[in-house]
């Protein structure tokens, strides 16, 4: 084979590997096929929570082993992480949130917001983004943490203006947290 034959099939292959290595996950993005999940129960780090109805998961954002859950609800998208131990109450666990969220360009923080999860009460904050806006809430129940976040979904936005979330996906993003349900802890 000649060096340049060789250079060719070397080209190619890397052409192939590169168009794979990028165009699957770009093509899965794109696609973002979804499940409704309502009704079924997730276990997070010792935290339960079922799913209200015409709730929706994209595949793969279920991570028990790492206490992580994302859900679709109405026009949001609501990440939950649970760990412990944890030695600080809700308070405490909302400003920390509150600093990771200022740390962001172009977050503003907003009115503090009430936060409660099936008798547990929490702390979180509103907030503001040049894309959107969102809530964050903390809550604390013995030593286990909860931190929900909830931001105007990137699926069918785009239109470059900030949007935020409607009353009803509010409204359904709270019954979703008053699911959280730490007595199994």
């Amino acid at each position: 084979m000649t060096r340049t034959r060789s250079l060719a099939v070397a080209a190619a292959v890397f052409a192939v590997v590169v168009l794979f290595a990028l165009g699957v996950p770009l093509l899965n993005k794109a696609v973002s096929p979804t499940i409704d999940v309502g009704g079924e129960t997730f276990d997070l780090a010792g935290v339960t929570i079922v799913a209200p109805e015409q709730t929706l998961m994209r595949p793969g954002f279920y991570q028990p082993g790492s206490g992580r859950i994302e859900f679709l609800v109405g026009d949001a998208e609501v990440d939950i992480a649970v760990a412990g131990p944890y030695d600080f109450d809700a308070e405490y666990l909302a400003e920390e949130m509150a600093r990771l969220l200022e740390t962001q360009p172009g977050v503003r923080l907003t009115d503090p917001r009430a936060c409660d999860a099936d008798g547990v009460e929490g702390a979180g904050r509103s907030f503001v983004t040049e894309t959107g806006a969102g809530f964050a809430c903390a809550f604390v129940h013995g030593d286990i943490r909860a931190e929900v976040t909830a931001t105007v979904s990137s699926i069918g936005s785009g239109s470059g203006v900030a949007a935020s979330l409607s009353s009803r996906t509010a409204e359904r993003v709270d019954e979703l947290i008053a699911q959280l349900d730490f007595e199994t802890a």
